[in-house]
């Protein structure tokens, strides 16, 4: 079977630090990716803002999650803020160790990360399979490698979202 693990790190110092301990523990380049981020502004708070990105993004994301909407939103929104390292393996425990490295490295957890973006609901608080603890924020997908793939610097653009943003309460009165 194939696997592609995902890592997504806050900063380049630790995308970088997991890319180097990747290679010395026997990780090829050719076995791995990472991608930069890039956002065309500075924007303070991004509850306001709806996001787009570019077409090849778009498709790993759909190649990887397919008909699972919810992680792909999630993966996708924390893209917008992390550089992605993305590692390639037809060996379980290969994958394992890609995982633990770029926990160990410090990976994000995407549902921490994007729990303001996009509130979880009551169903996804109680699907265990996507609330991950923190030792396991890396994922692990079965998927095998294909020609999606995350360019080395993928470029946002926000838009302002169109009406209310702030929450109401029942009366309709902003909180």
């Amino acid at each position: 079977m194939a696997y592609t693990v995902v890592g997504m790190f806050p900063n380049n110092e630790d995308a970088a630090k997991a890319s180097e301990k990747l290679d010395n523990n026997g990780f090829s380049k050719e076995d791995y990716n990472v991608s930069s981020y890039r956002r065309n502004e500075i924007i303070d708070n991004d509850l306001h803002y709806d996001y787009n990105e570019d077409e090849k993004t778009t498709g790993f994301w759909d190649w990887l999650f397919g008909e699972d909407h919810e992680d792909r939103k999630r993966y996708s929104y924390a893209g917008t803020k992390s550089n992605i390292v993305t590692v390639y393996t037809n060996d379980s425990d290969r994958a394992e160790e890609a995982r633990d490295i770029m926990n160990d490295m410090g990976a994000i957890n995407v549902n921490d990360f994007t729990k303001d973006y996009y509130p979880q609901s009551e169903e996804f608080i109680n699907d265990r399979d996507r609330n991950l603890d923190p030792e396991n924020r890396a994922r692990i997908i079965a998927k095998a490698r294909s020609g999606a793939y995350l360019d080395n610097n993928r470029e946002y653009s926000f838009r302002k979202r169109d009406g209310m943003t702030d929450p109401m309460d029942s009366a309709g009165d902003l909180s």
